[in-house]
């Protein structure tokens, strides 16, 4: 799925004889795709209307069986079509019927009827009684149904057939606030549960989030919607300095406790860079252990782990027990060794290898 292509909707400015023939060529290619026994025998034209999922099959069987339908679907110059931006014979593309499709479709599923005003009531000049004009006044909109109003924004984004399964969440999950701070946002978030989640934030959250993430938002929602708690947590300049650091483990880290963010923040910059990824799970006593040590020694022992242990390092230093049960121990033996940076890193890898069978038997016990 191309998010960036995605975000350009194509547009739907369509004249009414052009939707006619729309209509016409739609109803012709079912049929075609039936005669070939493609699609259902019982699919109809008006259940793509209303039957957001037959719409969807319909339009990925039209996709994958595209020769199948040339004889109805020709270009401008009367050639075979493989792609949705040929323009047809018709005077459109194929994103431009997929997306009339989509909207008339959204329109059923949510139970509006008539032409949805996305944009605001233009003002108008009204004449006085003696022929001139008067100061120009607004014209006054009909009064809007809730799901009128939900509507109208939500078809701003509304364009492709994998929408179509997402109406429903739409309307249960997201409300008119949700639209508006999510915005064209809504074209790129593929999946249920991404939209279901920012379903739970709070609006406000949104739009901080967004002014901070920018391009990241999306990937952010889709990964662990709530790291947006702890992208308002920091400023810009902190993200900016965070985010590269924690690499693919960024958004486990941000869903973190806020207690643990204060204690993150008053940690030296430069023992951050160490701990690196390791911050999305480290457990606060486990790090506050380490903490006792000057940086120098913090490098090596957490270098140390982190080669000798590797991807298994989460799954103990996630546990608040090991600070108490074998970490302390580690660290007073560190607070007043006197060598020097190279001796030190031997020291701690040997150290390391040495607590291995300690730490499998220790996590052992847990389980």
């Amino acid at each position: 799925m191309n998010m960036a292509a995605m975000t350009e909707l194509p547009p739907v400015d369509i004249s009414v004889e052009t939707r006619d023939a729309i209509v016409v060529g739609v109803r012709q290619v079912m049929a075609l795709l039936q005669k070939a026994e493609l699609l259902d025998k019982d699919m109809t034209y008006q259940k793509l209307l209303v039957e957001p999922e037959s719409l969807f099959y319909y339009i990925q069987t039209y996709r994958s069986n595209r020769a199948a339908c040339d004889a109805i679907v020709k270009s401008a110059d009367g050639k075979p079509v493989r792609d949705d931006k040929t323009i047809l014979s018709c005077g459109v593309n194929l994103l431009q019927v997929q997306r009339l499709m989509v909207l008339t479709c959204a329109k059923r599923v949510f139970g509006v009827s008539g032409q949805i005003r996305a944009q605001p009531a233009e003002e108008k000049p009204a004449k006085s009684g003696f022929g001139f004009f008067k100061k120009a006044e607004k014209e006054e909109p009909k009064t809007m149904s809730n799901e009128e109003r939900f509507l109208s924004e939500l078809a701003k984004y509304l364009a492709f057939d994998w929408q179509l399964p997402l109406l429903d969440t739409y309307r249960q999950h997201l409300t008119y606030q949700h639209l508006l701070e999510l915005g064209s946002d809504l074209a790129v978030i593929p999946t249920e549960q991404a939209i279901e989640a920012a379903g739970k934030l709070d609006p406000a959250d949104i739009r901080k989030a967004r002014e901070m993430l920018e391009n990241d938002f999306v990937t952010m929602l889709n990964d662990n919607p709530q790291a947006v708690n702890g992208v308002i947590y920091w400023n810009r300049d902190w993200y900016k300095f965070l985010r590269p650091l924690l690499g693919r483990k960024v958004w486990q880290f941000f869903a973190r406790d806020r207690q643990f963010f204060t204690l993150v923040a008053n940690m030296d910059k430069a023992k951050i860079r160490i701990f690196g990824e390791s911050l999305a799970f480290i457990a606060p006593e486990n790090l506050a252990e380490f903490e006792r040590l000057n940086i120098d020694k913090i490098a090596a022992l957490v270098g140390a782990f982190h080669t000798n242990f590797g991807l298994e390092m989460e799954g103990f230093m996630s546990e608040k027990r090991f600070a108490k049960d074998i970490l302390r121990r580690l660290v007073e033996s560190f607070m007043y060794l006197k060598k020097d940076q190279e001796q030190i890193k031997i020291y701690a890898d040997l150290t390391c290898k040495a607590i291995g069978p300690s730490i499998d038997a220790w996590r052992a016990k847990l389980i």
